[in-house]
C-alpha cells in the first residue's frame, strides 16, 4: 500500500518543478537563484543565502489576522524534500509585503534565521520580494478568515482540533481550530508521538506568554491527560466506507499537475478532505476526473473559495471505496475508487 500511495503522489504532484535559475531585481537589490545551494536543504548553505543574494522558495500559508507567514524551499528537482521557515519582521514595509502574500506566492527573503526553541526554524525577515505571484482561480475572492486565534482560547483550557502538521519527532505540532491553524510548543514528545495530519485531538494548553504575534500555545503538562487521540484517521486506512460530502476542488498548483476533486467529510464537526484517486488504472482515474469535473462545471456558480481549495456547498456527493492513509504527514486521507460508478451526486 505504501508503493500505491507514492504512485498516487506521482500522479497527482508536479515533479518537474525545479526551480529554473533566473535573476529577479528591484531598485533595492537583486536576488539569484543557486541550486547547488538548495542540495541537501543544509541550514548552512540555506543561511548564507538567506544572509547574501536571498533565499527563494514559496508561500505555504498566510495569514496577517495573526501575524502567522510560513515558506516552504524545496530541493532542485526532487518536490518530496522540503523546509519549512516561519517568517517575522518588526520594519512597517516588510510588514505590509507580509500581509500582501498569499500561498504559493513565490518569494525572495534577505534576513537572517534567529535562535529560538522552535525545531521550525524562524527567519527575522530584513526585506522580501514577491517575484512570482500566485494567481487566485478566476472568478473567485481570495479566502477570508473568520478570526484570528480565537478569542474563547483565551478563556478557555482546552479545544478539540485537527492536526495539521505533525514533525521533527512530535516537537512540531500545529492544530487547526475553526479556521486558526495554530503553533503548539511541545516538549514532552511522548503526548505528540504517533499521530498523524488529519487525528482529531482534545488538548490542553497553556497560551505561551512569548512571542505575543502570531500567539502560541504549549502542552500543560501538569495535566493528567494533555492531549487525546478522538479519532486517529490511521484507523481509517484500508476500511471500505460509504462517505458523503460536500464536492471540493483543489486547483491545479505548483503542487498539482492538475485539479484534484474530493469531498468535505464532517467527523464529531470537524472537516475532514478525502481526495478521490484511482491510481491502479489510468483510463478509470481520467473518468472519475471527468465525471467530476462535469459535476463541478455544472454548478460553478455555488463554489466559494475554502482555506486552501474551493468548494461548493450546494453539492452534495456519496462515494464509496477503500479509505488510503499510509503516511503520518499526508495532506489528505484518500478514497480509492475502482471506477466512476462508485462516486454519485446526490443534490
Amino acid at each position: 500500500m505504501a508503493k500505491k500511495y507514492l504512485y498516487s503522489l506521482l500522479i497527482c504532484l508536479t515533479l518537474t518543478i525545479a526551480i529554473v535559475p533566473k535573476v529577479f531585481s528591484t531598485t533595492n537589490s537583486t536576488c539569484n537563484y543557486h541550486p547547488e545551494a538548495y542540495e541537501g536543504l543544509q541550514l548552512a548553505q540555506l543561511s548564507q543565502e538567506l544572509e547574501t543574494t536571498g533565499l527563494i522558495g514559496r508561500i505555504h500559508g498566510a495569514a496577517a489576522e495573526s501575524a502567522m507567514y510560513v515558506m516552504s524551499v524545496r530541493e532542485p528537482n526532487n518536490f518530496f524534500s522540503h523546509r519549512e521557515f516561519s517568517l517575522l519582521a518588526n520594519e512597517q514595509n516588510t510588514i505590509d509585503t507580509l500581509n500582501q502574500l498569499n500561498r504559493h506566492d513565490r518569494v525572495c527573503i534577505q534576513g537572517n534565521i534567529i535562535e529560538n526553541p522552535s525545531p521550525q526554524k524562524h527567519i527575522a525577515v530584513s526585506s522580501i520580494q514577491i517575484v512570482e505571484p500566485w494567481m487566485q482561480p478566476e472568478g473567485f475572492a481570495p479566502y477570508e478568515r473568520q478570526a484570528g486565534i480565537p478569542a474563547e482560547l483565551k478563556e478557555q483550557t482546552s479545544f478539540i482540533g485537527k492536526v495539521h502538521a505533525i514533525g521533527a519527532e512530535g516537537k512540531i505540532l500545529v492544530v487547526e481550530y475553526r479556521d486558526s491553524v495554530i503553533p503548539i510548543y511541545v516538549k514532552a514528545t511522548e503526548y505528540t508521538e504517533g499521530l498523524y495530519r488529519g487525528d482529531i485531538v482534545k488538548l490542553a494548553y497553556q497560551i505561551q506568554q512569548r512571542p505575543q504575534q502570531p500567539t502560541h500555545l504549549q502542552l500543560d503538562t501538569t495535566v493528567e491527560k494533555p492531549l487525546a487521540v478522538l479519532d486517529a484517521i490511521a484507523s481509517w486506512h484500508d476500511r471500505e466506507n460509504t462517505l458523503t460530502g460536500n464536492l471540493v476542488k483543489f486547483p491545479r498548483s505548483p503542487q498539482l499537475k492538475f485539479d484534484v476533486y474530493a469531498m468535505e467529510v464532517d467527523t464529531m464537526g470537524i472537516k475532514r478532505y478525502f481526495t478521490l484517486i484511482n491510481f491502479e488504472n489510468m483510463e478509470e482515474f481520467q473518468n472519475i476526473r471527468l465525471k467530476l469535473a462535469k459535476i463541478w462545471d455544472e454548478n460553478a456558480a455555488n463554489a466559494v473559495s475554502g482555506r486552501n481549495m474551493l468548494i461548493n456547498p450546494q453539492v452534495t456527493i456519496q462515494a464509496q471505496g477503500i479509505t488510503n492513509i499510509v503516511s503520518t504527514e499526508q495532506a489528505n486521507p484518500q478514497i480509492l475508487l475502482d471506477n466512476a460508478e462508485q462516486v454519485q451526486q446526490l443534490s
